[in-house]
């Protein structure tokens, strides 16, 4: 599935680039699994593979919940872990794509 959203969002976006920065807003990156917003689908999915590569375990509850839109109990149940476990990844892949995806800022320092 994530793999089916991300070719289908790169393919319309090559036609409607956009040249100013797009924040992307982590708190609403699991209400809408199935979002129109095609550059999101893309930096997510970006975003994902780098994580991937440190944490996979937390991948895969980002994974779940984004692109399948799986509950908590679902995702535990599927990892063989509590869905306390699950809520830990999530808080911590939620904080890690978020300083990943989001552009600095003017006042930012990097």
């Amino acid at each position: 599935m994530r793999c089916i959203l991300v070719d289908r969002a790169r393919a319309r976006n090559r036609l409607k680039r956009r040249a100013d920065g797009l924040r992307v807003d982590l708190g609403e990156l699991a209400a809408s699994p199935f979002a129109e917003d095609d550059e999101r689908i893309e930096r997510v999915d970006a975003a994902l593979t780098r994580l991937e590569q440190i944490d996979r375990r937390a991948a895969g509850v980002v994974t779940m919940k984004f692109f399948l839109g799986l509950e908590e109990e679902e995702i535990a149940s599927t990892l063989g872990v509590t869905p306390r476990t699950v809520r830990r990844d999530w808080a911590y892949a939620k904080a890690w794509l978020k300083a990943e995806i989001e552009e600095p800022t003017d006042g930012d320092v990097t």
